[in-house]
């Protein structure tokens, strides 16, 4: 089974100095992050912002070679981690046949948002790799409020540092003095 992805954003790991894509689980309070490459990034922020460049990127070099050849995009799927690194699939149609490709998901999630179509992610992911973000303000909306959802959750990562995360249900209730260890 797979879930719907909501809401995609992006930050920067503030421990690791890496740009970490942000995506929430439709109705839920769980976040995957994925941690990708400062290029990749560029591009994904390009296209969540929806911002046009004056000559095609290689993505949309890709989507217009596709569309010319009849395919259309018609979702991505977040599948599998092996080693720490995620996998996943590109779905494309043409006449009423269905193909799938093997992409990083990276280059999935820009061809994704440029195309404006579904993200979903393994449930097997989500529940493994996925962090709860209950304690952060994110308030479902109607669709037409979105955007304000889509900037809650930005905001929130502007700030994202996942070893504060990971302290937060870690670490909970494990009182210790830090300044002990500094002596």
């Amino acid at each position: 089974m797979y879930k719907k992805i909501d809401v995609i954003t992006m930050g920067l790991d503030k421990v690791s100095n890496s740009p970490v894509v942000f995506l929430r689980i439709e109705n839920t309070h769980i976040g995957l992050p994925i941690w990708i490459g400062a290029c990749e990034a560029t591009y994904l922020a390009l296209a969540i912002n929806e911002q046009k460049t004056p000559r095609p990127l290689t993505h949309d070099l890709l989507l217009n070679i596709l569309e010319n050849e009849g395919y259309f995009l018609k979702k991505i799927e977040i599948n599998n981690m092996e080693n720490d690194i995620y996998y996943s699939n590109i779905f494309l149609e043409k006449d009423g046949s269905e193909i799938v490709i093997d992409s990083r998901p990276s280059d999935a999630l820009i061809l994704a948002v440029k195309s404006k179509v579904p993200i979903y992610v393994k449930d097997k992911l989500a529940i493994e790799n996925g962090i709860d973000i209950s304690f952060i303000p994110i308030e479902d909306h109607d669709s037409e409020n979105e955007e304000n959802k889509r900037k809650e959750f930005k905001d929130f990562l502007e700030n994202f540092d996942i070893d504060t995360i990971k302290k937060h249900f870690f670490d909970e209730g494990n009182e210790t003095d830090e300044s002990d260890d500094n002596k």
